[in-house]
């Protein structure tokens, strides 16, 4: 290899692109014809963001020599970075016509097809790259990730368990399988793949999604160490922006919200309120719509979409220019709605490492510390975060009066006549219920539930339909310990008015643990259906608890498993306290500040005034209480 660019390709392996990048323009005239030395600035060129320089520079490449394998990869990389996906295949293609067995490159064709949700596509051509190279780890675990968003649960996991038999090491891959098995409640081996995901964290690797954490385990110290190693991974890649304050006399504080959520979701039906109450005459607010394609008739999205003074689809765009764009909005409070919820699939975290606002805030779509340098605050209540677990919070903490959780005022509920009989219920047994998803149930609180229903001969559980395997596999376990299948009734999923309707007929929610009901737990109370929950150490484990307390339902908060099992029974046994539960739950729904969405919105914004004044007079981050 020629000296020069062997030296600059040195420079581009230690990443002084900078260096590398002075020593390409020394030699440029001399080498205006070498198709090598053009693919290799096109690299350099491209890590300093110069995108389109780098794309002349490969096209050049190209031009010299038709036949350039990798200058055609590169190219196409780079178009998939840049989210160009038609681009990109068209150049991979390219590439597999040069070199039909470059396994990694049918391997990144159905990724791009992922991007365009050309699923059933896209496993075509991961099966190519697992015939070419069987242990070609990425084609198994790509395949699976596919195979799970079509909802082929157990295709995926032994997809997962294919790519663990060639390195169980591989980062992530023992997480990929836990969930996906919780998803499933497939519980073979629920304990030991427990024990090995824990002494992987407390060994500092990289083992699973911080999501993930958050549904096996309440330990804020394990929650907060993996969210840790996560952020880790996008605090290499992206480089730290400092923003400053262009105008610290400015009439309008600008708050940012950035969520893959602003459609028919959980997130929007809590959330879509406390928007449209804004106090417009101090904030400007912006939404950042980070998701898929919307459904034309999605109502959630469009009432969202409303409420923001500016809305933007940043949805193809690559993190550097959605912090570009917030930048240039002069947003002053950036707020992620995401963090790592949902297992980091539509959240673009990369951008608030980046930079997105002087101020950046945690709040509400995960339950738990980012684990990120880049992220200020988190906003939370007393009920979630203790004194003693403030140490397991990277943020600062805003602790906002009654409940965190923000919930409109009144949710339209359907008027349908609807009958037990008509949901499959019997009319004179009592209806034990839990509408959270089954990736919650853990064989440990199923336990409970089945002695609860073995106890009392006149009761059923009425659970949510989630998918046919944990459907199939939650019947199985009911009878694997001795109460019969017929006891478990499935509610299928209908539209959110349906379903507040509905679930009147429940007699007493019970919650899941460590992660419980949060926006179900809200659904229920709202309509008059009592929630017994238990609370843990976790944020994610006390959001139940801390409804129960903003609407002064304290007893029903368990602190332990034995007094949960014991409260649950004695809603059946003891019809005075059953009575006397829903009752006080009645008097209380007009009262309590949970479903006050204008109160809880000047609360948030105060909140907002707080931080940003200190800000402005350059004091050190710090908790705030409301």
């Amino acid at each position: 290899m020629d000296t020069k660019i062997a030296n600059i390709i040195s420079l581009l392996r230690n990443r002084n692109f900078k260096e590398a990048k002075s020593k390409c323009l020394e030699i440029e005239n001399s080498y205006i014809n070498n198709p090598e030395f053009q693919n290799i600035f096109a690299v350099i060129l491209f890590e300093l963001k110069d995108y389109s320089q780098s794309i002349e520079k490969w096209k050049k490449a190209i031009d010299l020599n038709s036949n350039y394998f990798q200058a055609y990869d590169n190219l196409a990389n780079a178009f998939l970075n840049l989210k160009k996906y038609d681009e990109a295949l068209e150049y991979f293609h390219k590439a597999i016509k040069i070199n039909p067995n470059a396994f990694y490159v049918y391997n990144n064709i159905g990724n791009t097809l992922t991007k365009l949700n050309k699923y059933k596509e896209s496993l075509d051509f991961y099966d190519k790259a697992i015939k070419i190279k069987p242990d070609n780890i990425y084609g198994h675990i790509f395949k699976g990730h596919v195979l799970t968003e079509l909802g082929k649960l157990s295709e995926s996991l032994e997809c997962y368990k294919s790519a663990y038999i060639i390195n169980p090491e591989h980062p992530l891959l023992l997480g990929y399988i836990v969930h996906t098995k919780t998803k499933m409640c497939d519980w073979e081996n629920y304990e030991a793949d427990i024990d090995l995901i824990k002494n992987s964290l407390e060994n500092g690797k990289k083992a699973t999604y911080p999501f993930t954490i958050l549904t096996i385990l309440d330990s804020p110290a394990l929650q907060k160490k993996t969210a840790e190693i996560w952020t880790e991974q996008f605090e290499k890649i992206y480089q730290k922006i400092q923003i400053k304050l262009k105008n610290k006399n400015k009439n309008k504080i600008r708050v940012g919200y950035y969520s893959a959520d602003f459609r028919n979701h959980a997130t929007s039906h809590l959330i879509a309120e406390m928007f449209e109450h804004h106090d417009k005459s101090k904030f400007e607010i912006f939404g950042f719509y980070l998701g898929r394609k919307i459904n034309y008739e999605d109502l959630w999205h469009e009432r969202v979409k409303k409420s923001f003074d500016k809305f933007f689809d940043v949805s193809s765009l690559t993190e550097a220019q959605i912090s570009q764009i917030s930048i240039a909005e002069e947003i002053d409070i950036a707020i992620d709605l995401m963090a790592h919820c949902n297992n980091g699939m539509e959240n673009r975290f990369g951008a608030f490492v980046i930079g997105c606002a002087p101020l950046q805030v945690n709040f509400l779509g995960y339950p738990g510390t980012s684990g990120a340098k880049s992220i200020d605050y988190i906003i939370a209540d007393k009920n979630l975060i203790s004194d003693e677990n403030k140490k397991f919070y990277t943020e600062k903490i805003i602790y906002l009066p009654n409940s965190y959780q923000p919930n409109v005022k009144k949710n339209k509920i359907s008027v349908k006549n609807l009958t037990k009989e008509k949901l499959g219920l019997p009319n004179e047994k009592f209806i034990f219920c839990c509408f959270n998803q089954h990736q919650k149930i853990n064989p440990f609180i199923y336990d409970i539930w089945m002695r609860i229903l073995k106890k009392n001969s006149e009761s059923i559980l009425w659970l949510l339909d989630d998918n046919f395997y944990s459907n199939k596999n939650l019947l199985f376990e009911a009878e694997k310990r001795g109460v019969s299948k017929s006891r478990i009734v499935f509610a299928k999923r209908v539209p959110l008015e349906d379903h507040l309707e509905r679930i009147k007929f429940g007699d007493l929610f019970l919650d899941t643990f460590p992660y419980t009901a949060h926006t179900t737990c809200s659904d229920a109370l709202r309509v008059g259906l009592p929630v017994l929950t238990l609370k843990g150490n976790s944020f994610a484990s006390r959001v139940a608890s801390s409804l129960l307390k903003t609407i002064k339902l304290e007893e029903l908060i368990s602190k332990n498993l034995e007094e949960y099992e014991f409260i649950a029974n004695k809603f059946v046994t003891d019809s005075d306290y059953f009575r006397k539960i829903k009752n006080k739950l009645k008097e209380n729904l007009p009262k309590t500040p949970l479903y006050d969405s204008q109160l809880f919105t000047k609360n948030l914004e105060l909140a907002y005034k707080k931080i940003f004044e200190n800000y402005k007079n350059n004091q050190a981050l710090k908790n705030f209480e409301i």
